[in-house]
């Protein structure tokens, strides 16, 4: 059976904490002032394309993108589809700890790592909202279906049989002013608990599923340059982190001033059998046989559909 099917009613499956990672924590921090540029990670939002683009040292902007989706936050892969960008990683990919967690949230010894990233925050105010993070299903994933299709899809709850259960561990190497974690691990509805220590620690679970958000970074009256856009990158200069836009440098901050979290993905499955079928991609789902679902759970035609109905700001809005 599907773990997405035995999940609670509404809720997510328990979260485990960790107050250890890895033996040497400065380690990530040098691996991150090592690489870059980092990129806007709205681009995930509406373009499937657009964050490898980015990876790749694109920086030219695919789709009009909401000024909402520009933040302080600045992404990096160090992992995709389970195989290691940088040599580094391989040993995060396959950390016993995190592979350890999932397997005791989940009940299940089918582990397999996909993802490891970094996100590396400047300083700003606290997120003003909760999230959740993207989903995956079977035949529709990051490869071939923006982001916010996917966080419909998941939030539809129209496509659970189809679900991928993934189980994300988040972990901290930030030494400096706030940046808390704040998550709600028995719904949105109940108490939420707050993570404080942000140096070499995890707290690994159904993010999918759980709502959680950060907490303010740095002093109070730091804030991101207005001038941001989703070409905007972070990149280490040998001394002192920048954000460049169109060759201009819109702000600087030393080392200890950004928040740096490491994120690793697995997904998770029932037995072997299922794993098999999902790698497969039998009984995957297609684009068009997503956007009809929603059209008859909605009770409504969509705003565009066709080819090109993905790309379709109307669609999106």
């Amino acid at each position: 059976m599907p773990i997405s099917a035995v999940r609670p009613p509404g809720g997510c499956l328990a979260p485990v904490a960790l107050d250890f990672v890895v033996d040497d924590p400065e380690s990530i921090r040098r691996l991150a002032r090592s690489n870059g540029p980092y990129f806007q990670p709205g681009r995930y939002l509406v373009d499937a394309g657009a964050a490898q683009s980015a990876s790749a040292g694109e920086t030219k902007q695919q789709v009009e993108i909401p000024k909402g989706l520009v933040g302080p936050v600045f992404r990096g892969d160090w992992a995709v589809d389970g195989e290691a960008i940088l040599g580094d990683a391989q040993k995060l990919l396959t950390l016993p700890a995190f592979i350890d967690a999932a397997k005791t949230i989940c009940n299940s010894e089918f582990v397999v790592p996909e993802q490891v990233f970094v996100n590396l925050t400047t300083p700003c105010g606290g997120q003003p909202f909760s999230h959740t993070d993207v989903p995956e299903f079977r035949g529709v994933g990051r490869k071939n279906a923006p982001g916010w299709l996917l966080l419909v899809m998941g939030g539809s709850r129209c496509f659970e049989p189809e679900r991928i259960t993934i189980i994300t561990a988040v972990s901290w190497f930030f030494q400096g002013e706030r940046g808390y974690f704040r998550y709600w691990p028995d719904g949105r509805d109940a108490d939420s608990l707050r993570h404080e220590d942000l140096w070499n620690s995890a707290v690994v679970g159904d993010n999918d599923f759980m709502h959680h958000k950060v907490e303010r970074v740095g002093p109070r009256d730091l804030r991101a340059p207005a001038e941001m856009t989703i070409d905007s990158e972070l990149r280490f200069d040998g001394s002192t982190w920048l954000i460049e836009d169109a060759g201009k440098v819109l702000a600087s901050y030393d080392d200890e001033y950004i928040r740096l979290s490491l994120s690793w993905k697995a997904k998770v499955y029932g037995s072997d059998a299922e794993r098999r079928s999902v790698e497969a991609g039998v009984d995957g789902l297609t684009i068009d046989e997503v956007l009809a679902r929603l059209e008859t759970a909605f009770g409504e035609p969509l705003a565009t559909s066709g080819p090109d109905a993905l790309s379709s700001p109307e669609l999106r809005d």
